[in-house]
Protein backbone atom coordinates (compact mmCIF):
# COMPACT_ATOMS: atom_id res chain seq x y z
CA UNK A 1 0.00 0.00 0.00
CA UNK A 2 1.34 3.33 -1.19
CA UNK A 3 -0.05 6.79 -0.02
CA UNK A 4 0.88 9.72 -2.54
CA UNK A 5 -0.39 13.06 -2.82
CA UNK A 6 -2.37 13.79 -5.95
CA UNK A 7 -3.12 17.26 -6.00
CA UNK A 8 -5.18 19.94 -4.47
CA UNK A 9 -8.76 20.63 -4.58
CA UNK A 10 -9.59 23.04 -7.17
CA UNK A 11 -11.79 26.30 -7.05
CA UNK A 12 -14.49 24.52 -9.13
CA UNK A 13 -14.35 21.37 -7.15
CA UNK A 14 -14.99 22.99 -4.22
CA UNK A 15 -17.80 24.88 -5.48
CA UNK A 16 -18.94 21.71 -6.64
CA UNK A 17 -18.88 20.44 -2.77
CA UNK A 18 -20.89 22.98 -1.84
CA UNK A 19 -23.43 22.04 -3.77
CA UNK A 20 -24.47 25.77 -5.07
CA UNK A 21 -26.92 26.11 -6.60
CA UNK A 22 -28.63 28.56 -8.70
CA UNK A 23 -32.14 28.76 -8.15
CA UNK A 24 -33.04 30.40 -11.45
CA UNK A 25 -31.87 27.78 -13.26
CA UNK A 26 -31.76 23.77 -11.25
CA UNK A 27 -34.03 21.50 -12.96
CA UNK A 28 -31.71 19.14 -12.23
CA UNK A 29 -28.85 20.20 -9.59
CA UNK A 30 -27.04 21.52 -12.61
CA UNK A 31 -24.66 23.89 -10.56
CA UNK A 32 -24.26 21.74 -7.21
CA UNK A 33 -22.85 18.21 -7.08
CA UNK A 34 -24.15 15.53 -5.97
CA UNK A 35 -22.43 13.11 -3.34
CA UNK A 36 -20.59 10.13 -5.18
CA UNK A 37 -21.47 11.45 -8.85
CA UNK A 38 -18.74 13.33 -11.23
CA UNK A 39 -20.17 16.32 -10.53
CA UNK A 40 -23.32 18.47 -12.37
CA UNK A 41 -24.67 18.15 -15.97
CA UNK A 42 -27.72 19.98 -18.45
CA UNK A 43 -27.84 16.85 -19.54
CA UNK A 44 -26.98 13.33 -18.95
CA UNK A 45 -27.53 9.81 -19.94
CA UNK A 46 -30.48 7.24 -19.47
CA UNK A 47 -30.27 4.14 -17.24
CA UNK A 48 -32.28 2.64 -20.39
CA UNK A 49 -30.46 2.90 -23.30
CA UNK A 50 -32.31 4.32 -26.36
CA UNK A 51 -29.48 5.19 -29.22
CA UNK A 52 -30.18 8.74 -30.35
CA UNK A 53 -32.15 9.80 -27.34
CA UNK A 54 -30.42 12.75 -24.98
CA UNK A 55 -33.63 14.29 -24.08
CA UNK A 56 -32.70 12.63 -20.14
CA UNK A 57 -32.65 15.69 -18.61
CA UNK A 58 -36.20 15.77 -16.95
CA UNK A 59 -35.74 14.71 -13.24
CA UNK A 60 -33.37 15.28 -10.48
CA UNK A 61 -30.12 12.58 -9.44
CA UNK A 62 -30.74 9.72 -6.72
CA UNK A 63 -27.74 10.48 -4.30
CA UNK A 64 -24.72 8.63 -4.94
CA UNK A 65 -25.29 8.22 -9.09
CA UNK A 66 -24.40 10.16 -11.87
CA UNK A 67 -27.08 12.18 -12.99
CA UNK A 68 -30.45 12.47 -13.46
CA UNK A 69 -32.65 9.22 -14.85
CA UNK A 70 -35.71 8.57 -17.06
CA UNK A 71 -34.90 5.16 -16.18
CA UNK A 72 -33.78 3.10 -13.39
CA UNK A 73 -32.66 -1.10 -13.32
CA UNK A 74 -33.26 -2.68 -10.01
CA UNK A 75 -31.97 -5.76 -8.92
CA UNK A 76 -33.88 -8.49 -7.18
CA UNK A 77 -32.56 -11.49 -4.64
CA UNK A 78 -33.14 -14.53 -7.05
CA UNK A 79 -31.97 -16.84 -3.96
CA UNK A 80 -35.42 -18.16 -2.87
CA UNK A 81 -34.26 -20.25 -0.09
CA UNK A 82 -32.41 -17.76 1.40
CA UNK A 83 -34.01 -14.81 2.93
CA UNK A 84 -31.81 -12.03 4.45
CA UNK A 85 -33.06 -12.47 8.15
CA UNK A 86 -32.68 -16.48 7.97
CA UNK A 87 -28.85 -15.66 7.08
CA UNK A 88 -26.48 -17.02 10.23
CA UNK A 89 -23.01 -16.05 11.04
CA UNK A 90 -21.03 -18.81 12.58
CA UNK A 91 -17.23 -18.62 14.07
CA UNK A 92 -14.62 -20.62 13.65
CA UNK A 93 -11.85 -21.58 15.55
CA UNK A 94 -9.59 -20.49 12.56
CA UNK A 95 -6.62 -17.98 13.58
CA UNK A 96 -5.01 -16.94 10.30
CA UNK A 97 -5.51 -13.25 8.78
CA UNK A 98 -5.77 -10.48 11.05
CA UNK A 99 -9.01 -9.39 8.72
CA UNK A 100 -11.53 -11.97 10.43
CA UNK A 101 -13.45 -13.30 7.13
CA UNK A 102 -12.80 -16.99 6.48
CA UNK A 103 -15.88 -18.18 3.54
CA UNK A 104 -19.05 -17.33 2.62
CA UNK A 105 -21.28 -20.48 1.99
CA UNK A 106 -24.04 -20.43 -1.02
CA UNK A 107 -26.32 -19.92 1.13
CA UNK A 108 -24.57 -16.70 2.48
CA UNK A 109 -23.28 -18.03 5.87
CA UNK A 110 -20.18 -16.08 7.19
CA UNK A 111 -17.68 -18.42 8.76
CA UNK A 112 -15.45 -15.99 11.26
CA UNK A 113 -12.22 -16.35 12.32
CA UNK A 114 -12.59 -16.26 16.33
CA UNK A 115 -10.08 -14.66 19.18
CA UNK A 116 -9.28 -11.62 16.02
CA UNK A 117 -12.95 -10.72 16.84
CA UNK A 118 -12.90 -10.12 20.24
CA UNK A 119 -14.20 -6.53 21.30
CA UNK A 120 -10.82 -4.65 21.13
CA UNK A 121 -9.80 -5.48 17.70
CA UNK A 122 -8.33 -2.18 17.03
CA UNK A 123 -5.75 -1.03 18.87
CA UNK A 124 -5.12 2.20 20.64
CA UNK A 125 -2.88 3.27 18.40
CA UNK A 126 -5.49 2.53 15.15
CA UNK A 127 -7.85 4.23 17.38
CA UNK A 128 -5.70 7.21 17.26
CA UNK A 129 -5.01 7.20 13.88
CA UNK A 130 -8.75 7.28 13.42
CA UNK A 131 -9.40 10.17 15.34
CA UNK A 132 -6.47 12.57 14.24
CA UNK A 133 -6.61 12.08 10.34
CA UNK A 134 -10.24 10.61 9.96
CA UNK A 135 -9.32 7.44 8.72
CA UNK A 136 -7.21 4.05 8.87
CA UNK A 137 -6.60 1.18 6.64
CA UNK A 138 -6.48 -2.63 7.62
CA UNK A 139 -5.15 -5.01 4.74
CA UNK A 140 -6.00 -8.48 4.50
CA UNK A 141 -9.98 -8.00 6.10
CA UNK A 142 -10.52 -10.70 3.90
CA UNK A 143 -8.79 -14.04 2.03
CA UNK A 144 -8.82 -14.88 -1.33
CA UNK A 145 -11.44 -17.03 -0.91
CA UNK A 146 -13.42 -14.92 0.78
CA UNK A 147 -12.99 -11.85 -2.32
CA UNK A 148 -13.47 -14.82 -4.84
CA UNK A 149 -17.03 -15.21 -3.73
CA UNK A 150 -17.36 -11.54 -3.83
CA UNK A 151 -16.59 -10.74 -6.61
CA UNK A 152 -18.31 -13.35 -7.83
CA UNK A 153 -21.98 -12.35 -6.86
CA UNK A 154 -21.12 -8.64 -7.79
CA UNK A 155 -20.19 -9.95 -11.68
CA UNK A 156 -23.08 -11.82 -11.93
CA UNK A 157 -25.46 -9.13 -10.94
CA UNK A 158 -23.87 -6.82 -13.89
CA UNK A 159 -24.32 -10.13 -16.34
CA UNK A 160 -27.70 -10.19 -15.11
CA UNK A 161 -28.70 -6.26 -15.84
CA UNK A 162 -27.19 -6.50 -18.89
CA UNK A 163 -29.03 -9.31 -20.28
CA UNK A 164 -32.17 -8.71 -18.33
CA UNK A 165 -34.56 -11.01 -17.47
CA UNK A 166 -35.38 -12.91 -14.20
CA UNK A 167 -35.12 -10.77 -10.94
CA UNK A 168 -34.59 -7.28 -13.01
CA UNK A 169 -37.20 -4.37 -13.53
CA UNK A 170 -36.79 -1.60 -15.58
CA UNK A 171 -38.71 1.62 -14.44
CA UNK A 172 -39.98 3.98 -16.37
CA UNK A 173 -39.23 7.66 -14.78
CA UNK A 174 -40.02 9.49 -17.97
CA UNK A 175 -43.70 10.17 -17.18
CA UNK A 176 -44.92 8.40 -20.45
CA UNK A 177 -45.17 5.03 -18.19
CA UNK A 178 -47.53 6.80 -15.51
CA UNK A 179 -44.93 6.96 -12.78
CA UNK A 180 -45.39 9.55 -10.68
CA UNK A 181 -42.80 8.91 -7.66
CA UNK A 182 -39.05 8.05 -8.20
CA UNK A 183 -38.62 4.51 -6.35
CA UNK A 184 -36.99 4.76 -3.18
CA UNK A 185 -32.79 3.24 -3.66
CA UNK A 186 -32.99 2.32 -0.02
CA UNK A 187 -33.36 -0.91 0.70
CA UNK A 188 -32.99 -2.40 -2.86
CA UNK A 189 -30.67 -2.41 -5.49
CA UNK A 190 -30.92 -0.36 -8.55
CA UNK A 191 -28.24 0.08 -11.19
CA UNK A 192 -26.97 3.51 -12.42
CA UNK A 193 -24.73 4.06 -15.89
CA UNK A 194 -21.93 6.04 -16.90
CA UNK A 195 -22.53 8.84 -19.23
CA UNK A 196 -21.03 6.80 -22.61
CA UNK A 197 -22.36 5.17 -25.70
CA UNK A 198 -19.45 4.18 -27.12
CA UNK A 199 -19.76 0.10 -26.04
CA UNK A 200 -21.92 -2.32 -28.61
CA UNK A 201 -23.65 -3.26 -25.21
CA UNK A 202 -23.96 0.04 -22.78
CA UNK A 203 -26.18 -2.16 -20.14
CA UNK A 204 -23.13 -4.15 -18.82
CA UNK A 205 -19.66 -1.45 -20.30
CA UNK A 206 -21.42 1.39 -18.78
CA UNK A 207 -22.74 0.71 -15.01
CA UNK A 208 -21.51 2.51 -12.72
CA UNK A 209 -22.77 1.36 -9.05
CA UNK A 210 -25.26 -0.88 -7.01
CA UNK A 211 -27.52 0.44 -4.24
CA UNK A 212 -27.96 1.56 -1.97
CA UNK A 213 -29.89 -1.48 -0.58
CA UNK A 214 -27.14 -4.42 -1.80
CA UNK A 215 -26.49 -6.02 1.42
CA UNK A 216 -30.21 -6.35 1.99
CA UNK A 217 -30.41 -8.39 -1.42
CA UNK A 218 -27.26 -10.09 -1.61
CA UNK A 219 -26.56 -12.66 0.34
CA UNK A 220 -23.11 -13.02 0.20
CA UNK A 221 -22.14 -8.86 1.04
CA UNK A 222 -25.55 -9.09 3.63
CA UNK A 223 -23.47 -11.69 5.17
CA UNK A 224 -19.86 -9.53 5.13
CA UNK A 225 -21.63 -6.49 5.95
CA UNK A 226 -23.29 -7.99 9.57
CA UNK A 227 -20.02 -9.72 9.91
CA UNK A 228 -18.80 -10.04 13.74
CA UNK A 229 -15.75 -8.33 12.51
CA UNK A 230 -17.56 -5.36 11.83
CA UNK A 231 -19.76 -5.24 14.76
CA UNK A 232 -16.39 -4.99 16.77
CA UNK A 233 -14.65 -2.89 14.67
CA UNK A 234 -17.07 -0.44 15.17
CA UNK A 235 -17.56 -0.93 19.07
CA UNK A 236 -14.15 -0.41 19.39
CA UNK A 237 -14.19 2.79 17.67
CA UNK A 238 -17.11 3.58 20.10
CA UNK A 239 -20.53 2.55 18.67
CA UNK A 240 -22.60 1.25 20.91
CA UNK A 241 -25.76 0.88 18.70
CA UNK A 242 -24.08 1.33 14.91
CA UNK A 243 -26.97 1.61 12.31
CA UNK A 244 -26.37 0.99 8.59
CA UNK A 245 -27.53 3.73 6.34
CA UNK A 246 -27.03 2.30 2.81
CA UNK A 247 -24.48 -0.22 0.93
CA UNK A 248 -23.47 0.17 -2.30
CA UNK A 249 -21.35 -1.74 -5.61
CA UNK A 250 -19.31 0.60 -7.11
CA UNK A 251 -17.99 -0.97 -10.47
CA UNK A 252 -15.21 1.88 -11.69
CA UNK A 253 -14.89 0.20 -15.14
CA UNK A 254 -11.72 -0.12 -17.00
CA UNK A 255 -11.51 2.95 -18.92
CA UNK A 256 -14.79 4.41 -18.07
CA UNK A 257 -15.27 4.66 -14.09
CA UNK A 258 -15.30 8.23 -14.18
CA UNK A 259 -14.44 11.22 -11.63
CA UNK A 260 -16.33 11.75 -8.29
CA UNK A 261 -15.60 14.90 -6.68
CA UNK A 262 -14.87 15.92 -3.11
CA UNK A 263 -17.59 15.01 -0.83
CA UNK A 264 -18.65 13.85 2.44
CA UNK A 265 -20.58 11.24 3.08
CA UNK A 266 -21.82 12.51 6.36
CA UNK A 267 -24.25 15.22 4.21
CA UNK A 268 -25.94 11.65 2.62
CA UNK A 269 -25.63 9.21 5.78
CA UNK A 270 -26.78 12.24 8.24
CA UNK A 271 -26.90 12.27 11.93
CA UNK A 272 -26.91 15.37 14.53
CA UNK A 273 -24.22 15.26 15.91
CA UNK A 274 -22.40 14.06 12.74
CA UNK A 275 -21.42 10.16 13.36
CA UNK A 276 -20.91 8.63 9.93
CA UNK A 277 -18.70 6.01 9.23
CA UNK A 278 -18.04 4.16 5.98
CA UNK A 279 -16.34 0.79 5.68
CA UNK A 280 -14.83 1.49 2.22
CA UNK A 281 -13.94 -2.68 1.22
CA UNK A 282 -11.40 -2.99 -1.90
CA UNK A 283 -12.42 -6.04 -4.30
CA UNK A 284 -9.71 -5.48 -6.53
CA UNK A 285 -6.59 -3.72 -5.94
CA UNK A 286 -7.24 -0.09 -6.13
CA UNK A 287 -4.46 1.76 -7.74
CA UNK A 288 -3.61 5.78 -8.93
CA UNK A 289 -4.49 3.86 -12.39
CA UNK A 290 -7.38 2.83 -12.17
CA UNK A 291 -9.28 5.69 -9.81
CA UNK A 292 -8.24 4.50 -6.31
CA UNK A 293 -10.02 6.56 -3.51
CA UNK A 294 -7.99 9.93 -2.07
CA UNK A 295 -8.54 11.32 0.83
CA UNK A 296 -7.79 14.47 2.70
CA UNK A 297 -6.54 13.62 5.59
CA UNK A 298 -7.29 15.16 8.72
CA UNK A 299 -10.33 17.03 7.57
CA UNK A 300 -12.86 15.71 9.08
CA UNK A 301 -11.63 18.13 11.82
CA UNK A 302 -11.33 21.08 9.48
CA UNK A 303 -13.74 20.70 7.86
CA UNK A 304 -17.88 20.75 8.82
CA UNK A 305 -21.28 19.35 7.66
CA UNK A 306 -22.83 22.23 5.73
CA UNK A 307 -25.66 20.41 4.17
CA UNK A 308 -28.17 17.24 4.65
CA UNK A 309 -29.71 15.20 2.01
CA UNK A 310 -33.97 14.94 2.41
CA UNK A 311 -36.24 12.95 0.29
CA UNK A 312 -39.39 15.28 -0.92
CA UNK A 313 -42.60 13.84 -1.67
CA UNK A 314 -42.27 12.91 -5.03
CA UNK A 315 -39.02 10.40 -3.79
CA UNK A 316 -36.70 12.83 -5.35
CA UNK A 317 -33.46 13.68 -3.39
CA UNK A 318 -32.72 18.03 -2.43
CA UNK A 319 -29.60 19.23 -0.32
CA UNK A 320 -30.91 21.49 2.52
CA UNK A 321 -28.32 24.26 4.19
CA UNK A 322 -28.32 23.32 7.79
CA UNK A 323 -28.71 25.72 10.39
CA UNK A 324 -25.52 26.13 11.87
CA UNK A 325 -22.36 23.81 11.02
CA UNK A 326 -21.95 20.67 12.48
CA UNK A 327 -18.52 20.06 13.80
CA UNK A 328 -17.11 15.85 14.22
CA UNK A 329 -15.90 15.00 17.87
CA UNK A 330 -12.99 16.80 18.59
CA UNK A 331 -13.37 19.32 16.03
CA UNK A 332 -12.88 23.13 16.82
CA UNK A 333 -14.54 25.90 14.37
CA UNK A 334 -11.44 27.92 14.69
CA UNK A 335 -9.54 24.65 13.11
CA UNK A 336 -11.80 25.39 9.91
CA UNK A 337 -9.76 25.05 6.57
CA UNK A 338 -9.13 28.20 4.82
CA UNK A 339 -7.35 26.92 1.68
CA UNK A 340 -7.42 24.15 -0.52
CA UNK A 341 -7.37 20.53 0.89
CA UNK A 342 -4.62 18.13 -0.36
CA UNK A 343 -5.26 14.77 -1.26
CA UNK A 344 -3.35 11.55 -0.86
CA UNK A 345 -3.63 8.65 -3.07
CA UNK A 346 -4.75 5.06 -1.04
CA UNK A 347 -3.50 2.63 -3.30
CA UNK A 348 -4.28 -0.85 -1.55
CA UNK A 349 -4.25 -4.41 -2.48
CA UNK A 350 -7.64 -6.55 -3.23
CA UNK A 351 -9.10 -7.23 0.61
CA UNK A 352 -8.31 -4.09 2.11
CA UNK A 353 -10.47 -2.55 4.50
CA UNK A 354 -10.76 1.59 4.64
CA UNK A 355 -12.83 3.18 7.24
CA UNK A 356 -13.43 6.55 7.05
CA UNK A 357 -15.45 9.24 9.09
CA UNK A 358 -18.51 10.60 7.57
CA UNK A 359 -16.75 14.12 7.36
CA UNK A 360 -13.36 13.39 5.53
CA UNK A 361 -13.25 14.84 2.64
CA UNK A 362 -12.80 12.14 -0.36
CA UNK A 363 -12.62 11.87 -4.01
CA UNK A 364 -11.88 9.61 -6.54
CA UNK A 365 -10.00 10.01 -10.18
CA UNK A 366 -11.30 8.47 -13.63
CA UNK A 367 -10.11 4.97 -14.18
CA UNK A 368 -7.87 5.56 -17.41
CA UNK A 369 -6.42 1.64 -16.47
CA UNK A 370 -7.31 -1.59 -18.32
CA UNK A 371 -8.58 -3.04 -14.65
CA UNK A 372 -11.40 -2.20 -13.59
CA UNK A 373 -11.66 -1.25 -9.62
CA UNK A 374 -14.88 -2.89 -7.74
CA UNK A 375 -15.49 -1.71 -4.48
CA UNK A 376 -18.20 -2.65 -1.78
CA UNK A 377 -19.37 0.39 0.58
CA UNK A 378 -21.39 0.70 3.51
CA UNK A 379 -22.35 3.63 6.22
CA UNK A 380 -22.90 3.55 9.23
CA UNK A 381 -24.39 6.22 12.41
CA UNK A 382 -25.00 5.77 16.38
CA UNK A 383 -28.25 5.32 16.80
CA UNK A 384 -27.90 7.37 20.02
CA UNK A 385 -27.77 10.28 17.40
CA UNK A 386 -30.80 12.09 16.14
CA UNK A 387 -31.76 10.92 12.54
CA UNK A 388 -34.49 13.31 10.52
CA UNK A 389 -37.67 11.73 9.45
CA UNK A 390 -37.00 13.11 6.07
CA UNK A 391 -33.26 12.09 5.79
CA UNK A 392 -33.38 10.44 2.36
CA UNK A 393 -31.96 7.20 4.06
CA UNK A 394 -33.98 7.29 6.79
CA UNK A 395 -36.74 3.75 5.81
CA UNK A 396 -40.32 4.68 4.62
CA UNK A 397 -41.09 2.40 7.15
CA UNK A 398 -39.79 0.90 10.64
CA UNK A 399 -35.99 2.13 12.00
CA UNK A 400 -32.46 1.78 10.28
CA UNK A 401 -31.15 -1.53 10.48
CA UNK A 402 -28.96 -2.90 12.97
CA UNK A 403 -25.11 -3.63 12.36
CA UNK A 404 -25.72 -5.99 15.17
Amino acid sequence: MASLIVGRESSVEREHRRGNQDDENDDNNKNGAIPHTFGAYNHVTEVEYVPGNDNNNKNGAIPHTFGAYNHVTEVENLNRKTHHHEMTLKTTANHCNPGGVHNVTDGGTLHLRGEDLLRGILTQAQRESYNKDGYIILPGAFDDSQGTNLLEEARNVIKRISTGGEGITRHDMSGSGGAKKRPSPIGRVLATFEPDKSSPNPFERRIARLGLGVHQKLPTFRALTHSAFNRSVAESLGYSDPRITQSQLIAKLAGIGGHLVPHQDGAVSFSDPPSAMTFWYALEDSTLENGCLCVAKGSHLTTPLRQRLIKLEDGFPKFVDLEKPLWAKGAHEGDAVTGDNEYEALEVKKGTLILFHGNLMHKSEANKSEKSRMAYTFSVIDGRAECPEDSYVKPEAGDLESLS
